[in-house]
């Protein structure tokens, strides 16, 4: 009887440290992702020294994976931290131990064993640092042998062509946040992007990672939980978005800017040729007068966003014969704008805002090539 009590308290003894030492790992992993996302906040796009992105990259050495020759001038690596990867990939060689992980990660993953994973890339390019992406992802068993992710991503980006016209964007130029509607091989993923001239808050904000979720004892599951500062962002944006969800925004000198940033050509030009294809969306020919930003394209059958009675940039702006800025965009092949204020009147003060957004873009720099 004695031995048998011994040999119990031998095994919840064992059982005790296998539960402390799996806590004790999770806390590691998460101290340091921490302290690595800490360090990315302090940086500063066009600004911080290649010199200081490399120290950071030596801090982390053990972790680097380079993506070619790296030095001041030019380097291209990222920095990843995976957590119990070992399990993973045995399971993944050896199908046998599929059901057995599945049932001691559902055990034990209140204790911290999880299968969490953090990426940061950097690059930096003529001495300075040029790009940053943030990654996390939580992996967890649907069933076994089926990983299912939760993730979250933010990253510098050069302009916002891909949004050119949505009402956040005229809300806060640089910062964008999004929760696609599809996510292949997981739960669900909300993105953050940031341009160069995004503020501090702005920064913040993108970058405001909770990783407390890697050594909670209940599993985070939504959102919030991961990224509360994104989401309240996505739920400030919900809130003042208009039924249209393109809205009716006023083509004013800020609206000017952003188009002058986030589109791909630009020009001044004279309207040769309208047709109104349906409600939302009006077919222009035009002659190229002057090229302001982008390749010298022949502007024929170029379709934008129609705007409303009610929108300040109204059917006058696109009167036969007359000169206009023209901003659009090359997606899939096609030239076209989803905003209504593609085309804009060319006064001074329309011109001198377009050619600061002009001035401002660069996703000739801060997009890796």
């Amino acid at each position: 009887m004695r031995r048998a009590r011994m040999i119990a308290l031998g095994l919840l003894g064992l059982v005790f440290l296998i539960v402390i030492s799996i806590h004790t790992y999770a806390w590691v992993f998460r101290l340091r992702t921490e302290h690595l996302l800490a360090e990315l906040k302090n940086l500063r796009l066009e600004q911080t020294p290649g010199a200081t992105v490399l120290e950071l990259r030596n801090r982390h050495s053990a972790h680097v994976m380079d993506k070619g020759p790296c030095s001041e001038a030019q380097c291209a690596f990222s920095v990843e931290f995976v957590e119990w990867d070992s399990i993973r990939r045995l399971a993944q060689k050896q199908t046998w131990l599929e059901r057995p992980t599945y049932y001691l990660l559902k055990g034990l993953q209140p204790f911290g064993l999880r299968f969490n994973y953090f990426t940061a890339q950097l690059r930096i390019d003529n001495s300075k640092l040029r790009g940053v992406d943030a990654w996390f992802a939580s992996r967890s068993y649907v069933e076994p042998g089926f990983l299912s992710n939760v993730s979250i991503e933010a990253r510098t980006v050069g302009n916002f062509r891909h949004e050119v016209g949505w009402p956040e964007i005229y809300e806060h130029p640089n910062l964008f946040v999004d929760k696609p509607s599809m996510c292949t091989g997981c739960k669900w993923s909300v993105d953050a992007n940031v341009t160069w001239q995004a503020s501090p808050e702005e920064v913040e904000r993108a970058f405001g990672f909770d990783l407390s979720c890697i050594t909670r004892f209940r599993e985070c599951r939504t959102p919030v939980e991961f990224f509360p500062a994104a989401v309240q962002v996505l739920n400030d944006d919900a809130a003042k978005r208009p039924a249209n969800v393109w809205g009716d925004f006023p083509c004013d000198t800020r609206m000017a800017h952003i188009l002058g940033r986030d589109s791909d050509v630009i020009g001044l030009v004279r309207i040769k040729k309208v047709e109104r294809l349906d409600k939302d969306f009006t077919s222009i020919d035009y002659d190229l007068l002057k090229l302001l930003k982008g390749r010298n394209l022949q502007l024929k059958d170029v379709r934008f966003r129609t705007p409303s009675a009610s929108a300040t940039a109204s059917a006058q702006s696109i009167q036969l014969g007359s000169e206009r800025i023209v901003l659009v965009n090359e997606l899939f092949e096609n030239q076209s704008s989803s905003s209504g204020c593609a085309v804009m009147l060319p006064t001074p003060e329309n011109m001198n805002a377009v050619q600061a957004g002009i001035a401002d873009d660069r996703s000739g720099v801060l997009e890796a090539r």
